[in-house]
């Protein structure tokens, strides 16, 4: 990708300390934007403290942004969480009611405070990251699998109350991404409990039917478009990112 693609921009992106929000503040980085990285975990000297789940945090880091960047062009939703993979009957309220907080009411506070700034500044672009379990329905996934179905479609309405706006918002819905060194991203590392290369090359055939694990970059690529102004065209869309995995069951 061209190193200037993202030339100028300011992304935020939640759950950025580790892992898959990491890679994307790095990705960023590459192709010129600036990156703000947040995270409920601020140990980082690089990472701002940001609990999706609170509206004050989110004006604090919003209002802090723009106070020394002047704008923020783009918005990543990251940060979400998975307790376990559990049947139906046995999920408990608790723990179902904690997954929406995160990952639906989280995304949902972070368009309503940045995207008021983004208005303000003539439009910007928003990324949902959701799952294929958003595109599908899964066994022991019905918690989970329901806030990202939740996320695709608060994407689509966001996308249509924006567009005026000239705030773009879209959902990417990754399957069984690694590492560009091969090791497994946090989320897929929960599936994975025994000796993890192993068991990769035992998943790689049900996930990947394009013969190759995809990775952080892969990621990175898609995201890296819709941010930026080659991608200003794309509004309320779904993008799947899965090598072929949900092509069969």
């Amino acid at each position: 990708m061209d190193p200037r693609t993202l030339q100028g921009k300011v992304i935020l992106i939640t759950g950025a300390a580790r892992s898959l929000g990491a890679a994307f503040a790095d990705y960023f980085e590459n192709v010129g934007a600036t990156s703000i990285r947040t995270d409920l975990n601020d140990s980082a000297s690089n990472v701002e403290k940001l609990d999706v789940r609170s509206r004050e945090d989110w004006e604090t880091v919003v209002n802090r942004a723009v106070a020394r960047y002047g704008k923020i062009d783009g918005l990543v939703n990251n940060a979400a969480m998975l307790y376990r993979m559990i049947p139906f009957h046995e999920e408990p309220d608790d723990e179902f009611a904690e997954l929406l907080r995160v990952n639906v009411m989280g995304p949902w506070l972070g368009m309503q405070v940045v995207s008021r700034e983004m208005a303000a500044k003539g439009g910007g672009s928003i990324i949902n990251m959701s799952s294929t379990s958003g595109m599908m329905g899964a066994p022991v996934f019905g918690g989970y699998g329901t806030t990202r179905w939740a996320v695709r479609g608060m994407t689509k309405h966001t996308a249509a109350d924006l567009i005026s706006k000239r705030i773009r918002v879209n959902s990417i819905h990754p399957h069984g991404i690694m590492n560009v060194d091969g090791t497994p991203t946090a989320m897929v590392a929960m599936f994975q409990p025994e000796d993890p290369v192993e068991a990769a090359q035992r998943l790689l055939e049900i996930r990947s039917p394009l013969g190759r694990d995809g990775t952080t970059d892969d990621l990175g690529s898609i995201a890296a478009l819709l941010l930026s102004d080659e991608g200003s065209w794309i509004t309320g869309r779904e993008f799947v990112i899965d090598g072929g995995g949900t092509l069969h069951p």
